[in-house]
C-alpha cells in the first residue's frame, strides 16, 4: 500500500508544478497592466487545463466597463521555430469569455515574450512581442484569421485579411511592402476556443477535440534569388504534436511487418 501512495504522489507532483505559476511567469504587458491595476490574472490555479494549454481567469479594466476573458498560455512544441532555430517556452494569448459582434472587430492579443530564445522582431512595432489583433465575426466564429500583405510582379498591392495585426507606432504591424515581389503575412488559430453565436453575442466555449497544431505564424520576405537579396523569414508557434502524414504511417507498419516476417524465419 505505501508503494502505491508513493506512486501516486511522483505522478501527481508533476502535473502540479505545471500548473503553478506566479505574476513572475506572465508576460511583461501582463505584468505591468496588473502594476498599474488596469488588468487582473487570477495565477492562483487555472480555470481549465487542455493539452499544452492552460487557462487563468483574467479581466480587463481599462473598458468603460470591467470586461472578464482568460490569459491563456500555450507550452510550445516541436517544429516551433525561426528558420533553423527551435523555440521553448510558452506564448501567451488573452481573449475576451464574449464578443459583441455588432461591432465586428474583436480583440485579441498575443504575447511572445516568454517565449525562448526571445523570436526577432519581424513586424513594424517597437518590439513585436505583444501584439493586439482584431479578428473580424468571421473569422472569430470560425476561430482562423489571416493577415496577407505585399506587392506582386506587376508592383501592384496584395492585400487579403479577416483579422488585423496593429502596430503600437501606428498602422498595421505586418512589414510594409518597398519592391515588388515582397510579401508579409500573418496566421492565428484559437486552438481549443470555440465561440457561439447567439444573436449579436459570441460566447466562448472550449474544445477539447480542436486537432489543430499551428497557433500562430508570421512570414516575411522577398520572392527573390538570395544573391539578389532574396529571403523568406518565418516563425511558427505549435502548442500541440504535428500528425504524421498517412505515407509515414504506412511505411511504419511495412517495417514492422518485415521486421516480424525476419522474425519468423529466424526462429524457423
Amino acid at each position: 500500500m505505501p508503494r502505491i501512495i508513493i506512486l501516486v504522489l511522483l505522478l501527481l507532483i508533476p502535473v502540479k508544478y505545471a500548473l503553478s505559476i506566479t505574476v513572475v511567469d506572465l508576460p511583461s504587458q501582463l505584468q505591468a497592466c496588473m502594476g498599474s491595476g488596469d488588468c487582473s490574472v487570477d495565477t492562483s490555479v487555472p480555470a481549465l487545463a487542455i493539452g499544452q494549454m492552460e487557462a487563468y481567469s483574467f479581466v480587463d479594466n481599462l473598458q468603460e466597463s470591467a470586461v472578464a476573458g482568460y490569459a491563456l498560455r500555450y507550452s510550445l512544441l516541436p517544429p516551433s521555430g525561426e528558420d533553423s532555430t527551435a523555440f521553448g517556452g510558452d506564448i501567451w494569448l488573452t481573449v475576451q469569455s464574449s464578443y459583441d459582434l455588432s461591432l465586428d472587430s474583436n480583440p485579441v492579443t498575443v504575447y511572445t515574450d516568454t517565449v525562448s530564445p526571445q523570436p526577432n522582431n519581424i513586424l513594424y512595432d517597437s518590439d513585436g512581442l505583444d501584439i493586439d489583433i482584431t479578428m473580424t465575426n468571421a473569422a472569430l466564429l470560425s476561430g482562423s484569421g489571416f493577415e496577407v500583405t505585399g506587392l506582386d510582379a506587376n508592383n501592384m498591392d496584395v492585400y487579403q485579411a479577416n483579422m488585423n495585426l496593429h502596430s503600437d507606432l501606428g498602422g498595421d504591424a505586418l512589414l510594409p511592402c518597398a519592391a515588388e515581389g515582397c510579401s508579409a503575412t500573418a496566421d492565428l488559430n484559437l486552438i481549443y476556443l470555440n465561440y457561439i453565436q447567439a444573436g449579436n453575442t459570441a460566447t466562448l466555449q472550449f474544445n477539447p477535440g480542436d486537432s489543430r497544431s499551428l497557433l500562430y505564424e508570421l512570414t516575411s520576405g522577398y520572392d527573390e534569388l538570395p544573391e539578389n537579396g532574396g529571403y523568406l523569414t518565418s516563425q511558427s508557434y505549435y502548442v500541440a504534436a504535428v500528425p504524421l502524414p498517412a505515407a509515414v504511417w504506412l511505411f511504419g507498419t511495412g517495417i514492422l511487418c518485415l521486421i516480424g516476417i525476419a522474425n519468423r524465419k529466424k526462429s524457423a
